[in-house]
Protein backbone atom coordinates (compact mmCIF):
# COMPACT_ATOMS: atom_id res chain seq x y z
CA UNK A 1 0.00 0.00 0.00
CA UNK A 2 2.80 2.37 0.96
CA UNK A 3 4.66 1.52 -2.26
CA UNK A 4 1.57 2.27 -4.32
CA UNK A 5 1.08 5.58 -2.58
CA UNK A 6 4.74 6.54 -3.15
CA UNK A 7 4.45 5.60 -6.84
CA UNK A 8 1.35 7.76 -7.22
CA UNK A 9 3.00 10.73 -5.47
CA UNK A 10 6.09 10.35 -7.66
CA UNK A 11 3.85 10.11 -10.73
CA UNK A 12 2.16 13.40 -9.84
CA UNK A 13 5.44 15.17 -9.01
CA UNK A 14 7.39 14.19 -12.15
CA UNK A 15 8.53 17.28 -14.13
CA UNK A 16 7.97 15.49 -17.45
CA UNK A 17 4.45 14.91 -18.77
CA UNK A 18 3.20 11.38 -18.02
CA UNK A 19 -0.09 9.61 -18.69
CA UNK A 20 -1.36 6.08 -18.07
CA UNK A 21 -3.67 4.88 -20.86
CA UNK A 22 -5.67 1.76 -21.48
CA UNK A 23 -5.14 -0.36 -24.60
CA UNK A 24 -7.74 1.72 -26.43
CA UNK A 25 -5.64 4.87 -26.06
CA UNK A 26 -7.89 6.41 -23.42
CA UNK A 27 -6.07 8.42 -20.69
CA UNK A 28 -6.78 7.04 -17.21
CA UNK A 29 -4.33 9.06 -15.09
CA UNK A 30 -2.50 12.23 -16.15
CA UNK A 31 0.07 14.13 -14.09
CA UNK A 32 0.12 17.89 -13.58
CA UNK A 33 3.14 18.43 -15.83
CA UNK A 34 1.25 17.06 -18.85
CA UNK A 35 -1.88 19.02 -17.96
CA UNK A 36 0.13 22.24 -17.80
CA UNK A 37 1.93 21.44 -21.05
CA UNK A 38 -1.28 20.85 -22.98
CA UNK A 39 -3.52 23.33 -21.17
CA UNK A 40 -6.23 20.86 -20.09
CA UNK A 41 -7.43 19.73 -16.71
CA UNK A 42 -6.99 16.06 -15.82
CA UNK A 43 -10.74 15.54 -16.13
CA UNK A 44 -10.79 17.10 -19.62
CA UNK A 45 -7.94 14.88 -20.73
CA UNK A 46 -9.72 11.76 -19.50
CA UNK A 47 -12.59 12.59 -21.84
CA UNK A 48 -10.31 12.51 -24.89
CA UNK A 49 -8.64 9.84 -26.97
CA UNK A 50 -4.87 9.95 -27.50
CA UNK A 51 -5.29 10.86 -31.19
CA UNK A 52 -7.40 13.91 -30.23
CA UNK A 53 -4.34 15.78 -29.00
CA UNK A 54 -2.55 16.08 -32.34
CA UNK A 55 -3.14 17.23 -35.94
CA UNK A 56 -4.28 14.48 -38.32
CA UNK A 57 -0.92 13.59 -39.89
CA UNK A 58 0.84 13.31 -36.53
CA UNK A 59 -2.07 11.45 -34.98
CA UNK A 60 -2.04 8.86 -37.79
CA UNK A 61 1.66 8.12 -37.27
CA UNK A 62 1.15 7.78 -33.52
CA UNK A 63 -1.94 5.57 -33.83
CA UNK A 64 -0.25 3.24 -36.35
CA UNK A 65 2.59 2.65 -33.90
CA UNK A 66 0.12 2.34 -31.00
CA UNK A 67 -1.69 -0.48 -32.81
CA UNK A 68 1.62 -2.31 -33.33
CA UNK A 69 2.31 -1.92 -29.61
CA UNK A 70 -1.12 -3.23 -28.69
CA UNK A 71 -0.69 -6.21 -31.04
CA UNK A 72 2.62 -7.11 -29.43
CA UNK A 73 4.69 -6.42 -32.56
CA UNK A 74 6.71 -3.85 -30.59
CA UNK A 75 7.03 -3.13 -26.89
CA UNK A 76 7.86 0.59 -27.09
CA UNK A 77 8.24 3.45 -29.55
CA UNK A 78 9.21 7.13 -29.64
CA UNK A 79 8.47 9.97 -32.02
CA UNK A 80 8.47 13.75 -32.18
CA UNK A 81 4.98 15.10 -32.84
CA UNK A 82 2.81 18.18 -32.52
CA UNK A 83 0.25 18.55 -29.75
CA UNK A 84 -2.77 20.85 -29.83
CA UNK A 85 -3.15 22.80 -26.60
CA UNK A 86 -6.47 23.73 -25.07
CA UNK A 87 -6.21 27.26 -26.51
CA UNK A 88 -5.56 25.90 -30.02
CA UNK A 89 -1.82 26.68 -30.06
CA UNK A 90 0.73 24.05 -31.06
CA UNK A 91 3.56 22.63 -28.99
CA UNK A 92 6.13 20.04 -30.00
CA UNK A 93 6.67 17.03 -27.78
CA UNK A 94 8.93 13.97 -27.80
CA UNK A 95 6.53 11.13 -27.10
CA UNK A 96 7.81 7.88 -25.60
CA UNK A 97 5.36 4.97 -25.28
CA UNK A 98 5.85 1.62 -23.56
CA UNK A 99 3.73 -1.24 -22.23
CA UNK A 100 3.21 -1.85 -18.53
CA UNK A 101 2.21 -5.42 -17.74
CA UNK A 102 1.75 -6.21 -14.05
CA UNK A 103 -0.41 -8.87 -12.37
CA UNK A 104 -2.52 -9.30 -15.50
CA UNK A 105 -3.05 -5.55 -15.78
CA UNK A 106 -2.13 -4.17 -19.24
CA UNK A 107 -1.58 -0.43 -19.39
CA UNK A 108 0.28 1.98 -21.64
CA UNK A 109 2.74 4.50 -20.18
CA UNK A 110 3.05 7.69 -22.24
CA UNK A 111 5.77 10.24 -21.44
CA UNK A 112 5.96 13.59 -23.23
CA UNK A 113 8.91 15.99 -23.13
CA UNK A 114 8.28 19.55 -24.31
CA UNK A 115 10.76 20.16 -27.17
CA UNK A 116 9.07 23.24 -28.63
CA UNK A 117 12.05 25.53 -28.09
CA UNK A 118 14.47 22.96 -29.52
CA UNK A 119 12.23 22.41 -32.52
CA UNK A 120 11.83 26.13 -33.19
CA UNK A 121 15.60 26.54 -32.94
CA UNK A 122 16.10 23.68 -35.43
CA UNK A 123 13.58 25.19 -37.84
CA UNK A 124 15.23 28.59 -37.55
CA UNK A 125 18.61 27.00 -38.25
CA UNK A 126 17.19 25.21 -41.30
CA UNK A 127 15.69 28.46 -42.57
CA UNK A 128 19.02 30.22 -42.04
CA UNK A 129 20.87 27.47 -43.91
CA UNK A 130 18.33 27.62 -46.75
CA UNK A 131 18.66 31.41 -46.92
CA UNK A 132 22.44 31.11 -46.87
CA UNK A 133 22.38 28.58 -49.71
CA UNK A 134 19.98 30.80 -51.66
CA UNK A 135 22.24 33.81 -51.07
CA UNK A 136 25.27 31.79 -52.13
CA UNK A 137 23.46 30.89 -55.34
CA UNK A 138 22.66 34.55 -56.01
CA UNK A 139 26.27 35.55 -55.34
CA UNK A 140 27.65 32.87 -57.65
CA UNK A 141 25.21 33.83 -60.42
CA UNK A 142 26.08 37.49 -59.96
CA UNK A 143 29.75 36.57 -60.13
CA UNK A 144 29.22 34.71 -63.41
CA UNK A 145 27.24 37.63 -64.85
CA UNK A 146 30.03 40.01 -63.86
CA UNK A 147 32.63 37.69 -65.39
CA UNK A 148 30.64 37.60 -68.62
CA UNK A 149 30.35 41.39 -68.68
CA UNK A 150 34.09 41.87 -68.13
CA UNK A 151 34.83 39.23 -70.77
CA UNK A 152 32.69 41.11 -73.33
CA UNK A 153 34.43 44.39 -72.52
CA UNK A 154 37.87 42.81 -72.80
CA UNK A 155 37.03 41.14 -76.10
CA UNK A 156 34.92 43.80 -77.79
CA UNK A 157 36.71 46.94 -76.62
CA UNK A 158 40.21 46.55 -75.23
CA UNK A 159 41.23 43.64 -77.45
CA UNK A 160 40.03 45.41 -80.60
CA UNK A 161 41.84 48.61 -79.67
CA UNK A 162 45.08 46.73 -78.99
CA UNK A 163 44.73 44.95 -82.34
CA UNK A 164 44.41 48.35 -84.01
CA UNK A 165 47.56 49.59 -82.24
CA UNK A 166 49.41 46.53 -83.49
CA UNK A 167 48.29 47.24 -87.08
CA UNK A 168 49.31 50.88 -86.87
CA UNK A 169 52.68 50.04 -85.42
CA UNK A 170 53.22 47.53 -88.21
CA UNK A 171 52.39 50.17 -90.82
CA UNK A 172 54.72 52.61 -89.10
CA UNK A 173 57.51 50.06 -89.31
CA UNK A 174 56.89 49.64 -93.05
CA UNK A 175 56.82 53.43 -93.63
CA UNK A 176 60.09 53.81 -91.75
CA UNK A 177 61.89 51.50 -94.14
CA UNK A 178 64.65 54.01 -94.67
CA UNK A 179 65.17 54.72 -90.96
CA UNK A 180 67.89 53.33 -88.77
CA UNK A 181 68.15 49.67 -87.85
CA UNK A 182 67.75 50.53 -84.15
CA UNK A 183 64.47 52.31 -84.83
CA UNK A 184 63.07 49.33 -86.75
CA UNK A 185 64.20 46.94 -83.99
CA UNK A 186 62.43 49.02 -81.36
CA UNK A 187 59.25 49.14 -83.39
CA UNK A 188 59.47 45.36 -83.82
CA UNK A 189 59.74 44.90 -80.07
CA UNK A 190 56.77 47.20 -79.45
CA UNK A 191 54.69 45.34 -81.99
CA UNK A 192 55.61 42.02 -80.39
CA UNK A 193 54.74 43.28 -76.89
CA UNK A 194 51.41 44.66 -78.04
CA UNK A 195 50.58 41.37 -79.78
CA UNK A 196 51.51 39.37 -76.65
CA UNK A 197 49.36 41.70 -74.55
CA UNK A 198 46.40 41.13 -76.88
CA UNK A 199 46.88 37.35 -76.56
CA UNK A 200 47.08 37.58 -72.76
CA UNK A 201 43.89 39.61 -72.58
CA UNK A 202 42.14 37.16 -74.90
CA UNK A 203 43.26 34.28 -72.66
CA UNK A 204 41.98 36.21 -69.63
CA UNK A 205 38.66 36.67 -71.41
CA UNK A 206 38.34 32.91 -71.91
CA UNK A 207 39.21 32.23 -68.27
CA UNK A 208 36.58 34.69 -67.05
CA UNK A 209 33.86 33.35 -69.32
CA UNK A 210 34.60 30.42 -71.55
CA UNK A 211 32.42 30.87 -74.62
CA UNK A 212 33.87 27.57 -75.87
CA UNK A 213 32.00 25.84 -73.07
CA UNK A 214 28.78 26.72 -74.91
CA UNK A 215 30.25 26.02 -78.33
CA UNK A 216 32.10 22.72 -77.91
CA UNK A 217 30.70 21.34 -74.65
CA UNK A 218 32.25 20.42 -71.34
CA UNK A 219 34.67 17.77 -72.63
CA UNK A 220 36.12 20.03 -75.33
CA UNK A 221 36.34 23.06 -73.04
CA UNK A 222 38.07 20.94 -70.37
CA UNK A 223 40.63 19.68 -72.90
CA UNK A 224 41.34 23.24 -74.09
CA UNK A 225 41.73 24.46 -70.51
CA UNK A 226 44.17 21.65 -69.73
CA UNK A 227 46.27 22.56 -72.80
CA UNK A 228 46.33 26.25 -71.86
CA UNK A 229 47.36 25.60 -68.25
CA UNK A 230 50.00 23.09 -69.35
CA UNK A 231 51.54 25.63 -71.76
CA UNK A 232 51.48 28.49 -69.26
CA UNK A 233 52.83 26.47 -66.32
CA UNK A 234 55.20 24.27 -68.33
CA UNK A 235 53.83 21.03 -66.90
CA UNK A 236 52.24 17.86 -68.29
CA UNK A 237 48.46 17.55 -68.03
CA UNK A 238 46.62 14.49 -69.30
CA UNK A 239 42.92 14.91 -69.99
CA UNK A 240 40.57 11.98 -70.59
CA UNK A 241 36.84 12.39 -71.25
CA UNK A 242 34.65 9.31 -71.71
CA UNK A 243 31.44 9.85 -73.68
CA UNK A 244 30.48 13.13 -72.03
CA UNK A 245 27.23 14.41 -73.61
CA UNK A 246 27.74 17.52 -75.75
CA UNK A 247 24.61 19.25 -74.51
CA UNK A 248 24.36 19.39 -70.72
CA UNK A 249 22.44 21.81 -68.49
CA UNK A 250 24.37 25.08 -68.55
CA UNK A 251 24.62 25.37 -64.75
CA UNK A 252 25.97 21.81 -64.49
CA UNK A 253 28.62 22.31 -67.20
CA UNK A 254 29.69 25.66 -65.79
CA UNK A 255 29.92 24.23 -62.28
CA UNK A 256 32.23 21.37 -63.28
CA UNK A 257 34.28 23.68 -65.50
CA UNK A 258 34.85 26.09 -62.59
CA UNK A 259 35.73 23.22 -60.27
CA UNK A 260 38.26 22.02 -62.85
CA UNK A 261 39.68 25.55 -63.17
CA UNK A 262 40.11 25.88 -59.41
CA UNK A 263 41.59 22.38 -59.05
CA UNK A 264 44.11 22.91 -61.85
CA UNK A 265 45.08 26.31 -60.47
CA UNK A 266 45.62 24.87 -56.98
CA UNK A 267 47.61 21.91 -58.31
CA UNK A 268 49.79 24.04 -60.59
CA UNK A 269 50.40 26.67 -57.91
CA UNK A 270 50.85 24.60 -54.76
CA UNK A 271 51.49 20.92 -55.49
CA UNK A 272 54.91 21.24 -57.21
CA UNK A 273 53.85 18.28 -59.30
CA UNK A 274 55.10 18.19 -62.87
CA UNK A 275 52.24 15.95 -63.95
CA UNK A 276 48.46 16.26 -63.50
CA UNK A 277 45.80 13.86 -64.70
CA UNK A 278 42.20 14.95 -65.40
CA UNK A 279 39.38 12.46 -65.98
CA UNK A 280 35.75 13.10 -66.90
CA UNK A 281 33.32 10.20 -67.08
CA UNK A 282 29.65 9.26 -66.75
CA UNK A 283 29.08 6.63 -64.06
CA UNK A 284 25.81 5.43 -62.50
CA UNK A 285 23.80 8.49 -63.48
CA UNK A 286 26.54 10.94 -62.48
CA UNK A 287 29.16 12.99 -64.24
CA UNK A 288 32.37 12.46 -62.33
CA UNK A 289 35.43 14.69 -62.46
CA UNK A 290 38.77 13.69 -60.97
CA UNK A 291 41.92 15.85 -60.85
CA UNK A 292 45.02 13.99 -59.64
CA UNK A 293 48.52 15.28 -58.92
CA UNK A 294 51.61 13.63 -57.48
CA UNK A 295 52.83 16.63 -55.51
CA UNK A 296 53.57 17.57 -51.92
CA UNK A 297 49.98 17.16 -50.65
CA UNK A 298 48.45 19.18 -47.82
CA UNK A 299 46.53 18.94 -44.56
CA UNK A 300 42.86 19.01 -45.54
CA UNK A 301 41.67 20.08 -42.09
CA UNK A 302 43.98 23.10 -42.06
CA UNK A 303 42.99 24.03 -45.59
CA UNK A 304 39.28 23.96 -44.77
CA UNK A 305 39.85 25.98 -41.59
CA UNK A 306 41.96 28.59 -43.39
CA UNK A 307 40.93 31.82 -45.07
CA UNK A 308 41.06 30.50 -48.62
CA UNK A 309 37.73 30.40 -50.43
CA UNK A 310 38.72 27.95 -53.17
CA UNK A 311 37.56 24.72 -51.53
CA UNK A 312 34.47 26.36 -50.03
CA UNK A 313 33.56 27.86 -53.40
CA UNK A 314 33.86 24.48 -55.15
CA UNK A 315 31.74 22.80 -52.47
CA UNK A 316 29.03 25.49 -52.64
CA UNK A 317 28.95 25.39 -56.44
CA UNK A 318 28.45 21.63 -56.42
CA UNK A 319 25.80 21.83 -53.71
CA UNK A 320 23.71 24.14 -55.91
CA UNK A 321 23.49 21.47 -58.63
CA UNK A 322 23.06 18.57 -56.22
CA UNK A 323 26.70 17.50 -56.45
CA UNK A 324 29.36 16.56 -53.93
CA UNK A 325 33.07 17.20 -53.49
CA UNK A 326 35.60 14.67 -52.18
CA UNK A 327 39.25 15.47 -51.52
CA UNK A 328 42.03 13.06 -50.62
CA UNK A 329 45.50 14.39 -49.89
CA UNK A 330 48.58 12.91 -48.30
CA UNK A 331 51.87 14.58 -47.59
CA UNK A 332 54.51 13.79 -50.24
CA UNK A 333 52.01 11.58 -52.13
CA UNK A 334 49.76 14.10 -53.85
CA UNK A 335 46.12 15.06 -53.99
CA UNK A 336 42.95 13.84 -55.67
CA UNK A 337 39.96 16.14 -56.09
CA UNK A 338 36.74 14.34 -57.06
CA UNK A 339 33.45 15.98 -57.97
CA UNK A 340 30.25 14.16 -58.86
CA UNK A 341 27.00 15.65 -60.14
CA UNK A 342 23.82 13.69 -60.88
CA UNK A 343 22.65 13.99 -64.47
CA UNK A 344 19.85 12.52 -66.51
CA UNK A 345 21.10 11.23 -69.85
CA UNK A 346 18.33 10.92 -72.42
Amino acid sequence: MAAGWLFYEAFKAMPIGVALENLEGQPLFVNQALCSMLGFSEEEMRQKHCVDFSPGEDAEKDWALFQQLRAGAINHYSLDKRFIRGDGSIVWGRLSISMLNSDGLHLVVAMVEDITEKRLAQEELQRSEANLQKLTGHLLRAQEEERARIARELHDDINQRLALVTVRLDRLKQDAFGSTTEFRRELTDITKQADELAQDIQALSHRLHSSRLDQIGLAGAAANLCRQVAEIEGIQIECQAEEIPRHLPKELSLCLFRVLQESLQNAAKHSRSRKIRVALAVRSGEIQLAVRDWGVGFDLGQALAGDGLGLASMRERLKLVGGELYIESERACGTVVRASVPVRIS
